[in-house]
């Protein structure tokens, strides 16, 4: 197996007030894979995924045996001299779609200075469009011209999907990306990211609490609960098979409500 994009050993996060959100953490995500996080709200998920970015805010403290995000330690990626590797590596799309956007600035504004300042490149707006097309948003030209608060939540979504499938990254965050979406767009969705993962060396973190999503899905699952893992193992056969009693829990549960 290739070496992970991410490795995290034993890895312990204080809030400032010393609450501890992590329990001796071990996690891996390796290229060309969908690795889908479960658990309670609360487990940690989000939070690990929210660390990749450094996005945890001031008087935040971590210790760990090992922490490397594509060959650089915590200090250097979390860092001001990470930040321009950040912006080209890793890309985000948020449970809510509201916290991607400015609202006082245009839709295209924010698209084009996505390109140009985060990943160094541009795109052809009208490809752009097509795309937006594709995936079910209704007048895009309009929408291209709009501020955030003139579109839906699915709107939203919709964009902050287009700009996962049209960017070049090597660590792709995915955090509940189909709320807000009707089935077809959801479908389209997530068959798009798969093909995005098959043509390249693409590492997906896909959080959701759906299992029915998360089986169709991904290629490995970890189960969190508390801050740890619990358990983490593939998928065969689109079938999640849990062995830990947490794990098995979460799966009858699942069952019970289709």
């Amino acid at each position: 197996m290739s070496n992970p994009l991410v490795s995290i050993r034993s890895a312990n996060l204080f809030t400032p007030n010393g609450t501890r959100i992590w329990k001796d953490l071990n996690w891996d995500l390796f290229s060309s894979e969908i690795h889908a996080l479960i658990g309670e709200s609360g487990s940690g998920k989000t939070t690990l995924a929210y660390s990749l970015f450094g996005l945890l805010g001031e008087g935040w403290k971590y210790d760990f045996s090992h922490w490397d995000v594509l060959g650089h330690d915590l200090s250097y990626w979390s860092g001001p001299f990470g930040e321009e590797l950040r912006g080209r590596s890793i890309f985000l799309v948020p449970q809510n779609p509201n916290l991607a956007f400015h609202p006082y600035r245009k839709i295209k504004d924010q698209v084009i200075d996505f390109f140009r300042l985060g990943l160094r490149s541009s795109k052809d707006p009208r490809e752009i469009l097509e795309l937006w097309e594709e995936m079910g948003i209704t007048r895009p030209e309009e929408k291209w011209n709009s501020y955030a608060n003139g579109l839906s939540g699915g709107e939203k979504q919709r964009i902050c999907l287009s700009l996962a499938l049209l960017g070049d990254y090597r660590i792709l965050v995915l955090d509940e990306p189909t709320t807000g979406l009707d089935a077809n767009t959801e479908k389209w969705a997530l068959r798009a990211i798969r093909r995005k993962v098959e043509e390249s060396d693409l590492g997906v973190i896909f959080i959701s609490h759906d299992l029915r999503i998360v089986e169709s899905m991904a290629s490995r699952i970890t189960i969190m609960k508390e801050g740890s893992t619990i358990e983490s193992f593939p998928i065969k056969d689109r079938k999640i098979e849990p062995t830990t009693e947490y794990g098995k829990e979460l799966e009858k549960a699942r069952r019970f409500f289709l």
